[in-house]
């Protein structure tokens, strides 16, 4: 019981003192030292905290007495006041890592010339990766998703709303400015999608930081983060529209003619400008 009290903000003595003053009904200082087996020389300031927490009540004789107010009233209280401090104490770490994510791009080294890359094996790890490039994009994200079974495979996803976590990621990192441009596939109808809040609140940036375009190429599909990070899906040959594996490589070379080939394809797309039409629905 003392240490389900400590968890709820009152230090050890607090909660001795507040369950002894309960047993005792009504005490002076002194009767709730005894009890609660704390020294007298501390016993004042520990029942001052708990009249300011508002878990016990004085009356105000010589000497005084106490007693507590009701336990659910109390407990009431001690879960409002340490949800306020946790609330101030997330608001704190948030403020936290906003700063330390700036120092620490600070930090970071010039990217080597060398290739570096890393594989992701299975669905929920290769998830994982891609919303990690996603969200830590600073300036451009490219999707190129044009084959028709990558789209397929794409809007298969999306309709599992356990799946919109990278929709979401997308949503987070435009905010932060970055820009985003898709190449689907123009066979695909992506219009169901459009009722999903996630996608909704992406396809209010259409046509600003979000862009997409349709295409039919039957090319490998690929993503390009930062003009310097590349991702490529493997598929499962035992089940060629699921997704065995995302290679992760860091290759500015590469990625700088991936690019080219991107925007080569992407400027002969068909596009959308219009911020209120979806990228998921033909122009008419």
């Amino acid at each position: 019981m003392i240490e389900k009290l400590r968890k709820l903000g009152l230090t050890g003595y607090e909660a001795q003192a507040f369950v002894a003053l309960l047993k005792l009904g009504d005490a002076e200082a002194n009767e709730i030292a005894a009890k609660a087996k704390i020294p007298m020389g501390r016993i004042y300031n520990v029942l001052s905290d708990l009249e300011e927490f508002r878990l016990i009540r004085a009356q105000d004789t010589r000497p005084r007495k106490y007693a507590c107010v009701e336990p659910s009233t109390a407990l009431e209280r001690l879960l409002k006041n340490k949800q306020e401090e946790l609330e101030r104490e997330g608001e704190e770490i948030g403020a936290l890592a906003n700063n330390l994510t700036s120092e620490l791009t600070g930090l970071r080294t010039n990217r080597s010339a060398r290739t570096f890359w890393t594989v992701a094996i299975g669905e929920e790890k290769s998830r994982e990766l891609v919303r990690e490039c996603i969200s830590g994009s600073q300036k451009e994200l490219l999707f190129f998703m044009a084959p028709k079974m990558t789209s397929e495979r794409l809007k298969k996803e999306l309709m599992k709303e356990e799946h919109l976590d990278i929709v979401n990621a997308l949503y987070e990192t435009i905010k932060k400015g970055v820009e985003v441009k898709i190449i689907l596939n123009k066979d695909v109808d992506f219009s169901l999608l459009e009722d999903y809040p996630a996608v909704k609140q992406l396809l209010k940036h259409m046509g600003n930081e979000f862009n997409c375009r349709l295409a039919t190429i039957p090319a490998t599909p690929f993503d390009i983060i930062d003009r310097e990070n590349i991702l490529l899906q493997m598929l499962n040959p035992l089940a060629p529209d699921e997704v065995f594996a995302v290679v992760n490589i860091r290759d500015t070379k590469l990625a700088e003619e991936l690019r080219k080939k991107f925007f080569t394809i992407w400027e002969k797309a068909e596009a959308y400008t219009e911020k209120d039409e979806s990228c998921f629905k033909k122009t008419t």
